[in-house]
């Protein structure tokens, strides 16, 4: 019987430090490491020119709705009721479109962000591997604050060693850190519609 628990023992032992080796995790801080990429710098160019280009022509349609909704309050105490009804057909029908272009701008923006972001983003995952390959990790989880609860002081923090394999971790001039800042604003497209009050 001693004998059977000892081989037991014996057999068991490799397969706990296989186990053991099999759970080493570590997480990454995703989107630290993006934004430090500069890469970044080009795609928040793109994306804030883009913008400016949406917010241009939603200004104009903004405009094109107050001229005619003031137009529209001016006169319509003497007009037909025929034309009134036209007109605020029509008002309602400018505050369709422009809703519908900030819809679509809003969802080509972001098409445009992910096909930006796609390659750098390929990028990381790929530095990430070879960084979990070499620590031999079984997972590296992306670090969310709202995700993480409790880190404790000895995890296995590799988002240093990413930034590393990516030559993240020289420092930047200047000048080039100070662009870097700036562009790390992200985009936004706010626009305000004249609402056709009654």
């Amino acid at each position: 019987m001693l004998k059977k628990t000892v081989l037991f023992l014996i057999c068991a032992l490799p397969i706990s430090m296989i186990a053991q080796q099999e759970t080493k995790l570590g997480h990454v801080n995703f989107q630290e490491v993006f934004a430090a990429m500069p890469e970044q710098a080009t795609i928040q160019k793109t994306l804030d020119d883009q913008s400016k280009v949406i917010e241009g022509e939603l200004a104009k349609m903004n405009e094109e709705l107050t001229a005619k909704f003031k137009d529209f309050q001016d006169k319509q105490a003497t007009m037909p009721e025929s034309i009134k009804t036209t007109r605020q057909n029509e008002l309602q029908d400018i505050q369709q479109r422009i809703q519908t272009f900030r819809q679509t701008a809003s969802t080509d923006l972001e098409k445009k962000q992910q096909e930006l972001s796609a390659p750098v983003m390929a990028k990381i995952n790929k530095a990430i591997g070879e960084v979990a390959a070499e620590g031999k990790y079984l997972y590296v989880f992306n670090y969310l604050p709202q995700v993480f609860i409790y880190q404790a002081p000895d995890a296995n923090d590799v988002t240093a060693l990413v930034k590393k394999k990516l030559g993240l971790d020289k420092p930047a001039p200047k000048a080039a850190e100070a662009k870097s800042t700036e562009s790390a604003k992200p985009a936004a497209v706010e626009v305000k519609t004249t609402k056709n009050r009654k």
